[in-house]
């Protein structure tokens, strides 16, 4: 991705939004997605950041980071069927540490960014499995509902 129009018209594809529920969920005018989402404004401000992020449930810091460092350290990591979850990436000397927002625990550090990348997919799943196995050990014998959560 080039710009983060490029990323906001990604992620607003995958919500099955159009344009037009943007501006509106963001209280924005469909010109000014439109000339974000084409990267006419490479750089929208803060405060319209501010706007879209929730729109999109973004979380305000991964969007800014995008903005700020660029396409190589984001990316929207699908994980087992579950996600998509916000991964940051960031070089630190000769180490790749990436970590996923949304999932606390859930991180790797390796020395190339695909490496990083792969270990932080595992990391995800590792962590995702732990919680569910908590969880049926913490329920057994109890009457409980499990189902898909789907946004």
């Amino acid at each position: 991705m080039e710009h983060v129009g490029e990323l906001i018209r990604h992620l607003r594809g995958r919500l099955r939004m159009t344009q037009e529920d943007l501006a509106q969920r963001a209280g924005l005018s469909p010109a000014t997605v439109v000339r974000i989402e084409t990267g006419e404004i490479k750089r929208p401000r803060s405060s319209t950041l501010a706007k879209i992020a929730p729109a999109l449930g973004l979380d305000l810091h991964a969007l800014s980071h995008f903005v700020t460092y660029g396409p190589e350290d984001l990316e929207i990591a699908e994980v087992g069927g579950v996600g998509p979850f916000t991964a940051v990436f960031q070089r630190d000397g000769d180490w790749w540490i990436g970590y996923i927002e949304e999932l606390p625990g859930a991180n790797a550090q390796e020395k190339t960014l695909e490496e990083a990348r792969e270990s932080l997919k595992e990391a995800v799943s590792d962590v995702l499995e732990a919680n569910r196995e908590l969880t049926r050990t913490e329920f057994e014998g109890r009457e409980v509902v499990r189902e898909t959560l789907k946004a």
